[in-house]
C-alpha cells in the first residue's frame, strides 16, 4: 500500500523524536486493509515542543489521526480512508 504524504510524515514524526535528543529513533510502518500507521519512538519521555511544536500541524493536517505512544517516548500518525 501507497500513500503519497507517508514519506514527509515519517519524515516529521522522525524530526519530533530527535529534536527531543533521541540519540536512537525506532521507525515502524504497520498496514491494516486501506490503512498505514507510521511510529517513531525513542528511549525517553519526549518534551511538550516535540510532542506538539510546529511540525504538529504538519502531521495533523495530513493523516486521519495521530498521538502520542502511550509510553509518552514516540508518536504514532495514521493515514487511509478508514480510521
Amino acid at each position: 500500500m501507497k500513500h503519497p504524504d507517508a514519506p514527509l510524515i515519517a519524515d516529521e514524526l522522525y524530526v519530533a523524536v530527535l529534536a527531543s535528543g533521541a540519540p536512537v529513533i525506532q521507525m515502524t510502518l504497520s498496514t491494516a486493509g486501506s490503512r498505514i500507521r507510521i511510529t517513531a519512538t525513542g528511549p525517553d519521555p519526549l518534551a511538550l515542543i516535540s510532542s506538539r511544536g510546529p511540525g504538529w500541524q504538519i502531521i495533523t493536517g495530513l493523516c486521519h489521526s495521530a498521538g502520542l505512544t502511550t509510553d509518552e517516548c514516540g508518536l504514532w500518525a495514521q493515514l487511509g480512508t478508514n480510521q
